[in-house]
């Protein structure tokens, strides 16, 4: 939201000043900054902030089942429609409310802009509206912080990092699409994953993957907090999904549940492929959290963790009970294992 924010503050401050560029004389630029920065400055971040909380916390839930171009379009049109009424009343407020400049150049600029309806502003707005939409899509398509790895280059060359991973696979998925057919079945996981959505956010991760029906899930700080929102993700997940078991009953004939192992340790990051380029992790600690989460199915257990993530944690150790060790497929060492405790 912050970040929407200000590139709307970005904008704005560039479609005035290029406007001034040609109007105000050497004189009138120091009552203009005088003026906007303690009378106008306040309100456009106030202004800023209504529409980026416009955009996440109504227009994208509104249009979570659009596909990508209705939803760039449409959030292009509400986002400006959003603004243009917030110029009205902003106008209204700046000049019957609060006290004028004692420039009349600059007086003059904000009535200009305060009656303005001409096309180029009409336009300017419009095409800022659609393509930060466009961005915004953009950005929940790839995740923000791939979206920025990518375009600025961070893992060109692999680097190493210190990383915790959950991996979350759907029980009986073989039965499930047998019995309910594929299609769906595919409408079942995309339910399942729209309200891990929430969890993703509330809990700062990232998704890494999604593969069939199995997400997984990584965090960018690996300390005890972010350990602690690793348990508290898949707690707040699972109930969720049990919350609407009455309505997945109903459309699908199943209530999902979902198995998960989660480890944590060193992994190489890097930007792979040409064609469709992407972030991968490459390491030990990636199978090891994929054989935990087959484990869980083999030892009927809904979570699983691995020794070095339950090292990782300060707080919350009690949730945890160590379970025995295993030869996970593919070590070479067996590995201790622990649950979540009910």
């Amino acid at each position: 939201m912050l970040t929407l924010a200000v590139m709307w503050l970005i904008a704005i401050m560039v479609f005035d000043i290029v406007l001034n560029i040609k109007i105000f004389q050497s004189e009138d630029w120091l009552a203009y900054l005088e003026y906007t920065f303690t009378s106008i400055l306040p309100f456009v971040l106030v202004y800023c902030l209504v529409i980026s909380a416009s955009d996440v916390f109504l227009l994208r839930k509104m249009l979570r089942d659009y596909p990508f171009a209705k939803v760039v379009f449409i959030k292009a049109i509400l986002q400006f429609a959003v603004m243009y009424f917030i110029h009205f009343v902003g106008t209204y407020i700046i000049f019957e409310l609060m006290p004028p400049s004692s420039n009349e150049a600059v007086n003059a600029h904000y009535a200009y802009l305060g009656s303005s309806l001409n096309i180029f502003y009409i336009i300017y707005f419009f095409v800022v509206s659609f393509h930060f939409s466009l961005y915004a899509q953009v950005s929940r398509k790839f995740g923000s912080t791939n979206l920025y790895d990518i375009i600025m280059g961070t893992y060109f060359k692999p680097k190493e990092a210190q990383r915790i991973f959950m991996f979350l696979d759907l029980n009986q998925s073989t039965t499930i699409a047998e019995e309910i057919g594929h299609l769906k079945y595919s409408r079942l996981i995309q339910e399942c994953f729209s309200k891990l959505t929430h969890h993703i956010e509330n809990y700062d991760a990232e998704v890494y993957q999604y593969v069939g029906d199995e997400a997984v899930l990584t965090w960018q700080k690996s300390n005890s907090i972010a350990a602690q929102q690793c348990l508290d993700l898949f707690k707040d997940f699972q109930d969720n999904l049990d919350a609407a078991a009455h309505e997945f009953k109903t459309e699908f004939g199943w209530v999902p549940k979902f198995k998960s192992g989660v480890c944590y340790g060193t992994v190489a990051i890097a930007e792979v492929g040409d064609y469709k380029r992407d972030i991968a992790f490459h390491g030990t600690v990636l199978n090891t959290g994929a054989r935990l989460c087959q484990l869980c199915k083999e030892i009927n257990e809904d979570i699983l963790f691995s020794n070095s993530f339950f090292s990782l944690l300060t707080h919350g150790v009690d949730r945890l009970d160590y379970i025995g060790d295993y030869m996970l497929t593919g070590r070479t060492s067996n590995e201790k294992v622990y649950r979540l405790l009910s």
